[in-house]
């Protein structure tokens, strides 16, 4: 029988984005309750604060369990279901592959979430959210170029997709957002056209998610 699998998601959401990539690899088939997170009202709004008391996504459930935090879940999925290995077996390459990725999911994206970037509006007043945001993701991306030359093949740890390439999309998605130089970066970059050609980093897209925007 097929797993039962809910994911609490919004198409924009960095945290999101890498679990959909996750079980996209694993070639699971789930449904996506989608948050708008500006405002947090509905009922899968309700629902998710109600599995994680952070209100915060994404969640997941699987049949009877509950799953938050991304990082946590992408290596939940990684151990229980069956498919490509986003852990190494090597104990240094996946060493690397979870600092990438925690490079990423602790130290850039917390700085420039939505409730984030509200804070410091309110305090240093209008726009001054987006000059934040741009400021620590250039330092953070500058900081992770320098890691993955020294551990990248086609991916960010060697030739093989891990935990570490979950996480590029979406920050790169963010820099451009946030109108960052992302010249300065040619191994991050090398790595992302990599990966956009997988059918599984594709379908996680925000374009591809039922609650992006209608062009």
């Amino acid at each position: 029988m097929a797993p039962r699998l809910v994911l609490f998601t919004n198409y924009r959401s960095s945290a999101a984005w890498r679990v959909r990539i996750a079980l996209n690899l694993k070639g699971l088939t789930y449904e996506s309750k989608t948050i708008d997170l500006l405002n947090w009202k509905g009922a899968a709004a309700d629902e998710a604060k109600s599995f994680n008391p952070a209100g915060r996504i994404p969640v997941l459930i699987h049949d009877d369990l509950v799953l938050t935090e991304s990082l946590a879940i992408v290596e939940y999925i990684d151990e229980v279901f069956e498919g490509p290995k986003l852990l190494p077996t090597d104990p240094v390459a996946r060493a690397n592959a979870r600092a990438v990725a925690l490079h990423v999911a602790c130290g850039i994206q917390p700085l420039q979430i939505v409730r984030t970037t509200r804070r410091v509006d309110e305090i240093a007043g209008a726009g001054k959210g987006a000059e934040w945001n741009a400021y620590w993701i250039k330092l953070g991306l500058d900081e992770l170029e320098e890691m993955v030359k020294k551990t990248a093949g086609k991916y960010s740890v060697g030739d093989v997709v891990t935990i570490g390439d979950t996480v590029i999309p979406s920050i790169l998605y963010n820099a451009r957002r946030w109108n960052v130089d992302l010249s300065s970066m040619p191994t991050l970059l090398s790595i992302e056209k990599h990966l956009e050609v997988l059918s599984a980093f594709a379908a996680a897209h925000p374009t591809q998610q039922p609650d992006a925007p209608k062009q």
